[in-house]
């Protein structure tokens, strides 16, 4: 499906959904999703949940206020497995090793480990594959953005396209929280001995709606396997450039209770949080991943179709 087809499949949205209501966000990405609450989804909800999520890349839900436990059970509406979190601060003295408390408190303009555009844990063989974030604090202006994955890719040049199809990218943990400063220094060790790191290609088939998405964030990546370091940066970053398209993106302002769901293979997220000027940002965040699904392409067939227009 491309972007003319998704379009049209977005303007017949109304009619697919039975269980709740569903206006679009933008053209492109994005639906805000009523008459639901995810303390208590039906099967059939939960299955036209992920239908949603697959065609809009990232749900939107108002005063949902969910318990940990509540979140947790939400997250698994999406996959068979939550994610184990390498390192931060979770709510596990609680019993809920899985929820992981994102706290931000800055008094300058200091970047911060979620402002740049990047998908979830790519270093892992099998990443997130949706995210579920709730917001407790968020102060006026400290959004979330997220750019779709399948139109970065299709809005590039064919010649492009073409060359991110042949590419593979290693992606490291320990190099991310090298780049990023993410970890302290006492985690950084434990982060070595772990060695979480995986190779996928650039570009990948979605394992839902088997959209081409462009699978390179500002993250985890480490280098492009074939050139060399300088090299790989220029791609890297021209990669990068489409997610700064504004027509592939949405942006969400928080309030209190507000639940974002994500599909970590179909979009990168960048959180704006560089001015909070000593205010709490505080979130909540659960992730859902499957030991029988990794990011995957069948280059010969992806290119073959690509070079007869259709993909």
């Amino acid at each position: 499906m491309n972007s003319a087809e998704h379009l049209r499949a977005v303007n017949a949205r109304d009619n697919a959904f039975q269980q709740f209501d569903v206006t679009p966000a933008t053209p492109i990405l994005g639906a805000y999703v009523s008459g639901l609450h995810l303390a208590k989804v039906s099967d059939a909800a939960a299955e036209e949940l992920r239908q949603a999520l697959w065609r809009y890349g990232v749900l939107f839900l108002r005063e949902q206020n969910l318990t940990p436990g509540q979140l947790t059970t939400a997250g698994r509406l999406f996959g068979p497995q939550l994610e184990n979190h390498t390192f931060g601060q979770t709510l596990a003295d609680e019993g809920h090793p899985e929820v992981l408390v994102i706290e931000q408190l800055k008094s300058d303009r200091a970047k911060t480990t979620t402002d740049i555009w990047h998908h979830d844990v790519t270093a892992r063989e099998h990443p997130n594959l949706v995210s579920v974030l709730q917001a407790s604090e968020v102060p006026f202006g400290a959004d979330t953005m997220w750019a779709s994955s399948a139109a970065a890719f299709e809005w590039l040049p064919q010649a492009l396209q073409l060359l991110y199809l042949s590419l593979d990218i290693e992606h490291d943990t320990t190099y991310m929280a090298l780049r990023h400063d993410f970890a302290p220094a006492d985690k950084l060790l434990d982060l070595v001995k772990l060695g979480e790191n995986a190779t996928h290609p650039a570009v990948i088939r979605h394992p839902f709606n088997e959209r081409l998405c462009l699978f390179v964030g500002n993250g985890y990546v480490k280098r492009v396997q074939g050139y060399s370091a300088e090299q790989g940066e220029h791609l890297i970053k021209l990669a990068l450039e489409q997610a700064k398209i504004p027509e592939i993106q949405v942006r969400h302002s928080w309030q209190p209770g507000d639940i974002a769901i994500w599909d970590n293979m179909g979009t990168l997220h960048y959180g704006v949080t560089g001015d909070l000027r000593n205010q709490r940002r505080l979130l909540h965040r659960v992730a859902a991943w499957s030991p029988d699904i990794k990011p995957s392409l069948d280059r010969e067939t992806a290119m073959a179709a690509l070079l007869k227009g259709s993909h």
